[in-house]
């Protein structure tokens, strides 16, 4: 039986985090406003589409050099390529589609192959296509800084909201599973992306919202929910690397031992 990863209070408060948040799913599914208006789109499509190229890049110099911590950027990557697209597709902006796509089997194909062959570089052409995708994503930024509006109807709000949280149930429950049954892959692909969900919840709760009551209680479900799920996701992956790297040296000590 595998050994827990981490301390028995951590994987219980993560769990308790992800536990808590299915009644708030209930919640919205029932009561989100189904149509609403997004301010300062300007703002959330800088974070949104430059994000995502940033880390492509980022992810794609990790790869190059043959870091296993590369995992945690291409799994990050495609999380956030992933929101991208979630939000692309309930305003109908099929070029955003077009280009995130490809970036988000990318980054899955690379975290593959670094998870099953950490000591094993990856073929080459995974990080030149994610640097490629990187510089489409920043020219496809430019394009709508420059030709859309700073506010936009968002007609499938609710939809959007109900299985964005969906997602961060999954990862919070997912993350404390794995790290309860010491499986430090899933705790390193589930926590990293916990940890971009949270923070892009953050961002855009805060940014696409009115000046008001609707902004505050975006920075109080960011100072009591989001912000504290991004740490435990970020100490959960932290730990999994930690057995990672432990059980990928043990059979090299072992083998040491024998001679």
């Amino acid at each position: 039986m595998r050994a827990a990863i981490g301390p028995k209070w951590l994987i219980l408060l993560i769990l308790t985090f992800g536990v808590l948040e299915i009644p708030w799913v209930g919640y919205l599914f029932f009561f989100q406003a189904p149509e609403g208006v997004a301010q300062h789109t300007h703002v959330a499509a800088a974070g949104l589409i430059g994000g995502s190229a940033v880390l492509a890049a980022l992810a794609a110099g990790w790869l190059w050099r043959g870091a296993r911590s590369a995992a945690i950027l291409t799994v990050m990557t495609g999380t956030w390529m992933g929101v991208v697209l979630l939000f692309a597709l309930t305003i109908s902006s099929v070029p955003v589609v077009l280009a995130t796509i490809p970036g988000l089997l990318v980054a899955a194909m690379a975290t593959r192959d670094v998870l099953q062959h950490p000591d094993v570089t990856v073929s080459r052409w995974l990080p030149a296509l994610l640097l490629g995708i990187a510089l489409v994503l920043i020219v496809r930024l430019g394009v709508s800084l420059a030709w859309t509006g700073t506010s936009i109807a968002a007609d499938h709000l609710r939809f959007l909201i109900v299985v964005y949280d969906c997602l961060e149930v999954v990862a919070l429950i997912g993350l404390g599973l794995g790290m309860r049954a010491g499986r430090h892959r899933t705790a390193i692909v589930l926590g990293s992306m916990g940890m971009v969900l949270f923070l892009l919840d953050a961002f855009v709760n805060v940014v696409v919202v009115s000046e008001g009551p609707a902004f505050i209680a975006a920075v109080f479900f960011a100072v009591v929910g989001e912000f504290p799920s991004i740490a435990m996701s970020a100490a959960g992956v932290g730990l999994a690397m930690r057995r990672w790297t432990e059980v990928t040296a043990m059979p090299s000590r072992d083998a040491k031992m024998g001679a």
